[in-house]
């Protein structure tokens, strides 16, 4: 899974948990998981099981933050992906592509927790697509 992808899936479900806010885990399941859950990632688990500030948060808050940390940094990660328009198109127009699966996952959690579309996810939508196609032209 690229960076790209990742940081969206991890602002996805931050957003969810911020609806849930300081709400103790169930003892009989870790926060994470629940939230992994309610996102219908197969990967969300794989993604998060390794980081064990994530996997011992004891409240939405703290998981929250934590998952905005990791966002972040998946995100610098995706910084890379300019450096290698000079070096290899074909992969950055992929790149650029599937970043425009990030707002559709925000649609779809916002929704999900009766929450407003904000404008930037169709901004973002765009650019995306627009680097896609001007990537393309490079060939």
């Amino acid at each position: 899974m690229n960076s790209t992808k990742v940081s969206y899936l991890l602002l996805t479900i931050s957003v969810i948990l911020i609806s849930e806010y300081f709400e103790p885990a169930s003892s009989d399941e870790s926060l994470y998981r629940s939230v992994c859950a309610e996102t219908k990632h197969p990967e969300c688990i794989q993604l998060l099981q390794s980081n064990p500030n994530i996997t011992n948060a004891k409240n939405y808050f703290d998981l929250s933050g934590f998952l905005l940390d990791l966002a972040e940094e998946k995100a610098k990660e995706g910084h890379n992906a300019k450096l290698e328009l000079t070096e290899d198109t074909m992969t950055a127009s992929y790149d650029a592509k599937v970043a425009g699966d990030g707002p559709q996952y925000c649609v779809e959690a916002l929704t999900e927790v009766e929450l407003e579309n904000p404008p930037i996810n169709q901004v973002v939508g765009l650019l995306s697509l627009a680097s896609f196609f001007a990537i393309n032209h490079l060939d």
